[in-house]
C-alpha cells in the first residue's frame, strides 16, 4: 500500500507554491497525496484537481483589538477538531508543513496521533507556526542557511534542502539567453503583484532611457495596471512585456540582464537558483518583516542590491541602474558571488529524509 502524506498550506503563493511543486514530486513517485488548505490556497490548486483537499478556516490572533482576538482563537480551535476528524479519517504516514496560519492546526492534532511531521521553512526567520512546532518535528527543512530566530536546542534540526522550484529550474544552465541587443530588466512582484512597483519602476525606465540606453521591460503587475503600464511604454517606444502572471518564469529570468523585485522566498530562490542579479526591495509590510531580511541577508553576501521602499525615490533607483548600465561588470560579479550550494536538489534532499523517516517508523 502506498505510503500517505498529507501536506499543510496556503495563504500566498510563497507557502503554496513549494507545498504544490513537493506534492507533485511525491505524486509521481508512487505516494498518496493530501492537502489540507485555506480558500486562498485552495484558489492556487484549481489546476490540480487530482489531488484529495481539505479547507479548513484559519486566523490568528495577534494584533488584534479583544474581541477580535476571541472570535480568531474560536476559529483556531474549530481548525484543529476538524484538522482531528481529518487525520482520524486519513491515517497518514507523515505530515508536511509549510508555516503559515494554516499549516497550524493539522500539525497541533497530530500530536494527538503521534504522527511523524516536518516542516519546511522557505525564509531566513522562522515564522510563528513552525517556530511553535519545533518541540514537535522531526526535521526543519530550509531552503537556504539557518533562520536567524532557531533557538540554540533545536539547530540540530535544521536541515538545508534548497528552494522547492519547479522542476524545469533543477539543473538548469545559469548562461543567460538574449533574444536581443536590449538591456532587459525583469520587474516582479510575487504572488501578490506589487502596485506600487507599478507606479515606481515606469518613470525610472523612461529616464534611463533618455539617458541613451536601449531597454526592454518584463513587468508583472495587478489587473487593473496592465493597460495603463503597457500605454506607457508603448508611448515611451520601450519594448515591454507586462503580465498577471507568469507560467514560464524560468525563460524570463535566464533572458534578462537585470531584476527588480520584491523579496518573498519564492522569488528570491529562483534568483539566486539561476544566478541572476536582482534589486531586492522588500514588501515592507511582510509578517515579522521577513522580505527584508531575506534581501538583507544577500545583499550582505553581495547577491543582490537592496533598496528599502521607505527610502526609495525615483533618482536613487535611477542612478544605481545607471551605474550598472555603465559597468555592467558588476552583474558579472555579482553573478559569481553566489554559491553553488544553493542549487541543490530540493525533491532528492526532502524524499531521502522521508525514506528515512519511514524506514525508522518500520
Amino acid at each position: 500500500m502506498a505510503k500517505k502524506i498529507i501536506f499543510a498550506s496556503g495563504g500566498t503563493g510563497g507557502h503554496i507554491f513549494p507545498a504544490i511543486n513537493l506534492m507533485k514530486h511525491f505524486s509521481e513517485k508512487g505516494y498518496d497525496i493530501t492537502l489540507v488548505t485555506d480558500p486562498k490556497g485552495n484558489n492556487f490548486i484549481s489546476d490540480y484537481s487530482k489531488f484529495k483537499s481539505y479547507i479548513i478556516s484559519t486566523d490568528t490572533p495577534t494584533n488584534k483589538n479583544f474581541i477580535r482576538k476571541i472570535f480568531s482563537l474560536f476559529v483556531i480551535l474549530y481548525s484543529i477538531i476538524k484538522s482531528f476528524f481529518i487525520l482520524k479519517k486519513e491515517k497518514p504516514n507523515l505530515i508536511i508543513g509549510f508555516g503559515g496560519y494554516v499549516s497550524f492546526p493539522i500539525s497541533f492534532a497530530s500530536r494527538f496521533f503521534n504522527y511523524p511531521l516536518l516542516v519546511y521553512e522557505p525564509n531566513l526567520i522562522l515564522g510563528r507556526t513552525n517556530k511553535y512546532l519545533l518541540s514537535k518535528i522531526k526535521k526543519l527543512l530550509v531552503a537556504f542557511d539557518e533562520p536567524i530566530n532557531v533557538p540554540k536546542k533545536y539547530r540540530n534540526l535544521v536541515h538545508k534542502v534548497g528552494p522547492i522550484l519547479k522542476k524545469n529550474f533543477i539543473n538548469c544552465s545559469t548562461e543567460k539567453i538574449k533574444n536581443s541587443n536590449n538591456f532587459s530588466i525583469l520587474i516582479l512582484g510575487g504572488s501578490q503583484g506589487a502596485e506600487n512597483l507599478g507606479k515606481i519602476i515606469p518613470p525610472v525606465i523612461k529616464t534611463i532611457k533618455d539617458k541613451g540606453f536601449d531597454i526592454e521591460i518584463n513587468q508583472q503587475c495587478l489587473k487593473h495596471q496592465k493597460s495603463y503600464l503597457s500605454d506607457f511604454y508603448k508611448k515611451n517606444n520601450i519594448k515591454s512585456n507586462i503580465f498577471e502572471f507568469e507560467k514560464n518564469i524560468l525563460d524570463l529570468l535566464l533572458a534578462t540582464d537585470l531584476t527588480i523585485s520584491r523579496s518573498g522566498a519564492s522569488t528570491v530562490g529562483e534568483l539566486i537558483y539561476t544566478r541572476t542579479p536582482f534589486i531586492a526591495i522588500p514588501y515592507p509590510y511582510s509578517t515579522d518583516n521577513h522580505q527584508y531580511l531575506n534581501a538583507k541577508y544577500f545583499s550582505e553576501k553581495k547577491y543582490c542590491w537592496l533598496i528599502e521602499e521607505s527610502s526609495l525615490d525615483n533618482e536613487i533607483l535611477i542612478n544605481l541602474i545607471h551605474e550598472i548600465l555603465i559597468d555592467k561588470s558588476k552583474l558579472k560579479s555579482m553573478k559569481n558571488n553566489i554559491d553553488e550550494s544553493y542549487r541543490s536538489n530540493a525533491y532528492e534532499e526532502i524524499e531521502n529524509i522521508v525514506k528515512g523517516i519511514f524506514k525508522s517508523e518500520n
